[in-house]
C-alpha cells in the first residue's frame, strides 16, 4: 500500500519560533519504520513548499497526520484537501492533541484517530485495510461513524520502547539540512524515554502518559545514534536524567562506542541536584545544553504550578551545570498576573544566574488537562490556533497591549549581544559568526508575533461586529468583546 505521513505547518496566527528551531518529525519516522513492507513517504510541511503537489503525485491509499493543539485546524484542512483528490482515501490522525482531545477530530475529513503511542495500532490498521478486514477489531482507536467518533476499547499499554523499529530517517533525507536548534545545524532528534511521573498542573505530559515512564534500552539508543550523521543531537525525552541507572548506562555506552557528538537534553532540576555526577559524566561525552523547567524566580509561583522545587534548588542545579561547562536553557512561565516589576525581576534573576539561552512561555491551559478543566470558564478564546504558549488565554492584570509589549521586551533584552558577551555561554554565539545567523530568527519571531496579535485582534473585532449586527443585546455584546480581545512553545 502507498502511505503518506504528514507533519503540518502552522497558521500565521500561531506564534512559533520556526526560524529559531525546526526539529525532524521523529514520530512519523518511527511509524514509517513499522510499515517497512509498504511504500511510505514523509511530507514535512514545515519544509515542503509544494505539499499538495507531493500528495497529488504520490497518490496514497492512506494519509496519516500528526500534530499538537495549534495544528488542529490545519490538520482538518489538509485532510479535507486530500479527500478532494481521492474520496476513498483512508485518513488517520495521531499525535499529542489526538491523545488529549480526540473529539476535536470528529470531522468528515477524518476516518479514524489513533491516540497515544500508536505505532503498533497503525500497523494493525494498515494490515486490516490491506486484507479488507473490519477496523473495529483494532483496539485503542476512534472510528468515524454516523454518530461521530466511536472508541473501539482500551489497548494493552506499552511496557517499554524496545518494540519500536529503527526510525526511517532516509525518508526525510531531503529535509535534513534544514533541521536545526538555535545555533546548532543540522540537528537530529532522538528519544531514550517517554513520560514523566510528576504532576505539574500546567503540563499535558501526565495526561498523555498516565505518569508512566517508558524506556528504550541503552544499546538500542546507541545503535540509533550510530546511524545518525548529524553532529548535534537533541534528546527529546521529557526528562533524560529521571532514571539514574538508565541515563548513566547510555552515557557509558556512548563513550564505549566513541561517538563524537554534542548533546542537548531536557531534565528536571531535582534530578541534577540529586545526581551531579550524571552531569559530569555526560559533559565528558559532549553534553553542552540542558533545558531546565525553572518556571519562575519566585517560590510562590512554583507552588502555584505544583512544582516540587524551589528557587534555591533551581539555583543549585544551574550552578552544577555551570561548573561542568554546560549551558542551562532556562524555561520560564509568564503568569497572566505579571506586572512590569515581575518582567524586570525575571531578567535580573537571569543575569544573576548567568542564564543566556532561554524560553518564555505564557501560562497556557492545554485542552485535555486538569488545569484546563479548572480554569475553562476563564479562558478568553477557544481558537486552537492560539494555544501556542505565546498568547494570553487567561485574563491579564495589565492591559493586554502592555502585557504583550513587556513580554516582547523581555525576549529582546534576554537575547542581546551585550548579554552574550557578559555571560559567555559554553555554546558560544560568536563562534563562526553564529550570532549573525541567530538574529534573523529572533527578528522573525518578533515580527511574526506582532502580526499574529494584530490578526487575532482583527479577527475578534470582526466577530464582535458580526454579533452586534445580529442585534445581540448591548450588555452581552460588550462582555463578549471584552472576553474575546483578551488572548495569549516553545524551543
Amino acid at each position: 500500500m502507498r502511505i503518506l505521513l504528514i507533519y503540518p505547518d502552522t497558521d500565521p496566527i500561531s506564534i512559533t519560533p520556526n526560524r529559531l528551531m525546526n526539529i525532524e518529525p521523529l514520530g512519523l519516522e518511527y511509524v514509517a519504520g513499522a510499515l517497512s513492507d509498504h511504500e511510505v513517504a514523509i511530507c514535512d510541511m514545515k519544509c515542503e513548499s509544494n505539499w499538495f503537489g507531493m500528495l497529488a503525485e504520490f497518490q496514497p491509499d492512506i494519509v496519516g497526520i500528526t500534530g499538537t493543539v495549534i495544528h488542529t485546524n490545519r490538520i482538518l484542512t489538509v485532510l479535507s484537501m486530500a479527500k478532494s483528490l481521492n474520496p476513498r482515501l483512508l485518513t488517520i490522525v495521531g499525535g499529542t492533541h489526538a491523545t488529549l482531545v480526540p473529539m476535536d477530530f470528529a470531522d468528515p475529513a477524518v476516518d479514524l484517530v489513533i491516540p497515544g503511542q500508536g505505532v503498533d495500532a497503525i500497523r494493525e490498521v494498515v494490515e486490516r485495510v490491506e486484507t479488507s478486514r473490519p477496523l473495529s477489531s483494532v483496539p485503542g482507536i476512534y472510528l468515524q461513524g454516523a454518530k461521530g467518533l466511536r472508541f473501539t476499547g482500551c489497548r494493552t499499554p506499552l511496557k517499554n520502547l524496545d518494540t519500536l523499529p529503527m526510525p526511517r530517517r532516509d525518508l526525510t533525507a531531503r529535509y535534513r539540512k534544514g533541521y536545526f536548534h538555535l545555533l546548532w545545524r543540522p540537528t537530529a532528534l532522538i528519544v531514550t524515554s517517554v513520560g514523566c511521573p510528576h504532576g505539574c498542573n500546567f503540563c499535558p505530559c501526565p495526561v498523555l502518559t498516565g505518569r508512566r515512564v517508558l524506556r528504550r534500552s541503552p544499546h538500542l539508543v546507541v545503535e540509533e545514534l550510530k546511524q545518525i550523521t548529524e553532529p548535534y543531537i537533541y534528546a527529546g525525552d521529557d526528562n533524560v536524567f529521571f532514571d539514574y541507572h538508565h541515563a548513566m548506562t547510555i552515557c557509558e555506552e556512548i563513550r564505549a562506542a566513541q561517538l563524537h557528538k554534542q548533546y542537548y537534553v531536557l531534565s528536571r532540576v531535582d534530578e541534577i541536584v540529586k545526581h551531579p555526577d550524571l552531569v559530569e559524566r555526560w559533559a565528558e561525552i559532549g553534553l553542552k545544553k540542558v533545558f531546565l523547567g525553572l518556571e519562575s524566580f519566585s517560590d510562590d509561583d512554583l507552588r502555584s504550578l505544583s512544582k516540587s522545587s524551589s528557587v534555591a534548588k533551581n539555583n543549585r542545579a544551574i550552578e552544577i551545570l555551570h561548573a561542568n561547562k554546560v549551558d542551562p536553557m532556562g524555561a520560564f512561565i509568564i503568569q497572566p498576573t505579571y506586572v512590569k516589576a515581575d518582567f524586570d525581576n525575571l531578567l535580573r534573576y537571569m543575569d544573576r544566574m548567568k542564564i543566556f539561552y532561554n524560553e518564555f512561555t505564557i501560562l497556557t491551559p492545554f485542552p485535555g488537562t486538569d488545569f484546563y478543566e479548572r480554569v475553562k470558564n476563564e479562558i478568553t478564546s477557544d481558537d486552537r490556533r492560539v494555544f501556542d504558549l505565546a498568547h494570553a488565554l487567561l485574563p491579564t492584570t495589565l492591559p493586554l497591549n502592555e502585557f504583550y509589549t513587556l513580554y516582547s521586551r523581555v525576549y529582546r533584552r534576554a537575547n542581546t549581544v551585550r548579554r552574550a558577551l557578559k555571560i559567555r555561554p559554553t555554546v558560544s554565539p560568536f563562534t563562526r559568526l553564529r550570532f549573525v545567523r541567530l538574529l534573523p530568527g529572533l527578528w522573525s519571531l518578533f515580527t511574526s508575533s506582532r502580526r499574529a496579535y494584530q490578526m487575532l485582534k482583527q479577527s475578534e473585532a470582526e466577530k464582535a461586529k458580526s454579533a452586534k449586527n445580529k442585534h445581540t443585546p448591548v450588555g452581552v455584546a460588550q462582555r463578549e468583546l471584552a472576553t474575546n480581545l483578551s488572548h495569549r512553545r516553545n524551543i
